[in-house]
Parts: structure tokens; sequence; C-alpha cells
């Protein structure tokens, strides 16, 4: 019964449909990382091997040594008995099939793609790499997702760049019907234009690929939030990134429009490149996501005090500049005592416990110290430095962009809009410098560090046996 239920048409056809979707699924999920991967792992080796000799003769160097690679990698395979024989063999017959095309025929593009194979092979049989499969494996659907979408937004970039007359007719028609329909300015509509390209297209796009992404990593992992908790940080986060990440998409878009320079393969490559980088994105969102789901009530409080730390610094920065100056400097070594210090306004005469500083409040203190600090000197730095390099005072082009009918108020978002900036730089630059320290002081081989046991937990299974202790001898 079970053979003729397989040779059903319905199940014939639901069989065929599930292989090309996940083929489709995989293609989608790895193939701008594979691509990148492959055209910078070739790059490097052929630049080495034409400074001794021609690109001719590099080129073939280098379809050898790929050639001989995918032998003794597949020899090996064979030995330890991760392949049968016949894929071995088949794999075999097409790397020699390949081989003589390159060099009879010059079929010089078959070398990518054997050294693409080869990528691909070493990744399924090599057993360091199991972090990495886990995170792939549970991350195909959404990363399918993520590249098809920013795939579809970059091919339209790549579209318009290699049709300027169509966008040029497009957008002087448009001009047109608002002068002439509704007469509005020229400089009006060039504000509304410019806020429509760097505001609410990058940010209905994050939207929809933040919570798309993030929803399907959820369905297909079948990760259950409880009551109480939400993943609100991850989805800020993310938003935060991907609307960044448009603006890199989109400031290469507008660059290659201002030169008036744009060739087909070079704008494929560096878009595809954007896109496979965000794979590096997408595995600081997996972790946060695998950290769990924060209490909401703590979520919302966390929110609110940033707001209005944003807030009160756009108006320390409206009322006197010095002022952040000395903020950058005194907010860091206050915050310990501000915050770290608040148990010591606890009433002991009204409660019997007294709150005592844990290991989460100085973890709390120490990113708090370091994102105060660098939010500050980004907010110092970063406005002198487009000064500099462009001419350009930050915050007055921002006023004159938003251009509010009261001048104190466009002032102030532009205040609000620079300083969410700074925060959020602050918060990646912050991330990495932990990293690197940790990575560095508290590496074992440095000996920066003695590593002991955690009293407090030796404390508590003293305690805890102790108490086993007793209830077995009274029990006896």
């Amino acid at each position: 019964m079970k053979l003729i239920c397989y040779f059903k048409p319905n199940n014939r056809v639901r069989g065929i449909f599930l292989k090309i979707r996940g083929i489709l699924l995989r293609t989608f999920a790895y193939l701008p990382m594979i691509s990148i991967a492959s055209a910078l792992g070739l790059s490097l080796p052929f630049f080495l091997l034409s400074l001794i000799s021609s690109k001719s003769t590099a080129l073939s160097i280098l379809e050898i040594i790929i050639f001989l690679f995918s032998l003794s990698f597949s020899f090996k395979s064979l030995a330890k008995k991760f392949l049968s024989k016949k894929y071995v063999i088949s794999y075999w017959i097409i790397s020699l099939l390949s081989l003589i095309l390159f060099f009879i025929n010059d079929f010089r593009f078959l070398i990518f793609f054997q050294f693409t194979s080869l990528l691909i092979y070493v990744f399924n049989y090599t057993s360091q790499l199991n972090k990495l499969k886990d995170f792939l494996s549970k991350s195909m659907e959404s990363l399918a997702f993520i590249n098809s979408f920013d795939g579809i937004f970059c091919g339209m970039l790549i579209y318009f760049l290699h049709n300027l007359n169509l966008v040029e007719s497009t957008l002087i028609n448009v001009y047109q019907y608002f002068l002439i329909n509704y007469a509005i300015s020229e400089d009006r509509i060039n504000n509304w234009f410019s806020i429509v390209i760097v505001l609410i297209i990058p940010f209905v796009l994050s939207v929809i690929k933040t919570v798309g992404s993030i929803k399907i990593f959820k369905k297909v992992n079948k990760i259950d939030i409880a009551k109480g908790k939400t993943l609100w940080n991850v989805y800020a986060t993310m938003l935060i990134i991907s609307f960044l990440w448009y603006y890199i998409y989109i400031y290469y878009f507008v660059s290659n429009v201002i030169d008036f320079h744009s060739d087909l393969i070079t704008d494929i490559f560096m878009f595809s490149s954007f896109i496979a980088l965000y794979l590096i994105c997408w595995w600081i969102i997996y972790n946060l996501i695998r950290y769990g789901a924060k209490d909401t009530k703590e979520v919302i409080a966390s929110w609110l005090i940033g707001s209005i730390c944003i807030l009160l610094l756009a108006v320390f920065n409206q009322i006197e500049s010095e002022l952040i100056n000395a903020l950058t400097w005194f907010l860091p070594i206050l915050i310990p005592s501000l915050i770290g210090e608040i148990n010591s306004q606890f009433d002991t005469k009204k409660y019997k416990k007294k709150p005592i500083r844990t290991e989460k409040m100085d973890r709390h203190l120490y990113k708090t110290q370091l994102y105060a600090f660098l939010t500050l000197l980004m907010l110092t730095i970063i406005p002198k430095l487009i000064e500099i390099i462009w001419g350009l005072k930050i915050k007055m082009e921002l006023a004159k962009l938003i251009n509010l009918s009261v001048d104190w108020m466009s002032e102030f978002i532009a205040s609000t809009i620079i300083i969410f900036f700074c925060f959020i730089l602050s918060l990646i630059i912050g991330r990495g410098m932990i990293w690197l320290l940790q990575y560095f002081y508290l590496n074992n081989h440095n000996g920066y560090y003695v590593y002991r046991h955690n009293m407090y937990r030796v404390l508590i299974n003293r305690k805890y046996k102790r108490n086993i202790h007793k209830s077995r001898k009274n029990n006896g």
C-alpha cells in the first residue's frame, strides 16, 4: 500500500515541489555568500601568481592547484568513509572534464565554478565548521527572504543606474505634475524627494525586512515567546542595522549617478558583496534571539530612559555645545555613583533586607559608562569631521532639510537625529570594543586574569549540601 501511495500523482508532484523549493531556498540563502567567498578566494592567489608570471599562466597554475586540492580532499573523504564511492567517482569525472575543457576549449570561467564546488565540498564535510553549519541551517529560510528582498531592491537600483534617461524623464514629469496641479515650489519638491529617499524608503523596507525575517526564523525554529516577555530589542536592533544598510545601497547608487560612471559587472559584484556582508549582521540578530526574550516592563523602562537621555542631550546641544564636552568627561565618572550607589538610599529601618550590588549591576554599569562616553565623544567628533571633510555644518543642513515653520523646532529635531545616530554608532563601536577587550584580556594564555570558582555559587552549593545532609539525618 505504501508503494502504491508513493506512486500516486499528488505525492509525486508534492515531492518534486518540495525538492524545487529546497533548491531555491538554498540558492537564495547561500548564493551571495558563496559567490563572494569564491571571488575573494580566487583573487588573492591569482594576484600573487600574476606577480611572478603572466595572467594566463597564473590562471592555469591556479586551475591545476584547485584540481589537485579537489582530488586530495575527495580521497581523504573516501578514506574516512564520509562519502560513497559513486559520489567520489562522479566528482572526479566532473573535475577532470572541467580541467580538460579549461585547457582545450579555453573555458576560463570554469575555474570559478570549480573553486565554488570545492568550497561547498569542504564546507559540507569538515567537522570544524559545525557551529557555522548549525547557524546557516537554522537561518536558511530567513536568509533566503533577506537576500531575495535585498536582491530585488538592488536589482532595481542597477536597472535605474543603466537607464538614467528613463529615471530623469520620470522625475521631470513628477516635478511638472506637482508644479502645475498644486503650485508647489521646486525647492519644496526637492525637500520632499530627499525625505522620501533618505528616510521613508529605507525605513519602510527595513520594517518589512525585520518583521518578515524574524517571524520566519521563529516559525521555522518553533520559538515561542512566554507571556510578559518580548523580542522588541531584537526587532529594534535589526531595524536600525537594516536602515543603515539601505543607506549603503543608496549611497553607492547616488555616488555612481553623480560620477556618471557605472559598469554592470562591477555594480552586480558590489551589490552582491553588500548583500553577502549582511550575513554578519544576521549573526548578531541570531545570537540575540538565542539569548532569549527580555521582560517587557524592563524593555519599556530602558527605552523610556534612553529616549529621555537623548532628548535631554538634544536640549543641552541647543543651549550650549561646550556643555556636551564637559559631559563627555564627567558623566561616565558620575554614573557609578548615581546608579551603582542607589542602594545607599534604601530605608533599612523599614525593611530588614538590604539590596546588595550583583554581577548584573557591575556589567550594566560597565556598559552604561562605555556607551555614555562613546555617545558624547561621537557627538563631539562627527559634526567636526563632516565640517572638515565636506565643509558642511550637519546640524544646519538637517534643519534646512526639515524646514519647519518654527526654526528652533527644526534645529531641535536635527539635534535629536544627530544624537540618535551617535548613540547607535556608540552601541556598534562599544560592542566591538567589549568583544576585542574580552578576546585579548580574558584569554587564559595571556595571564591577565586568574580564574577561580565563583564563591557565591560555592556557598550556595555548600548550603544546599548541608541542608540535604540534615534532612537525611532527621529522616534516619
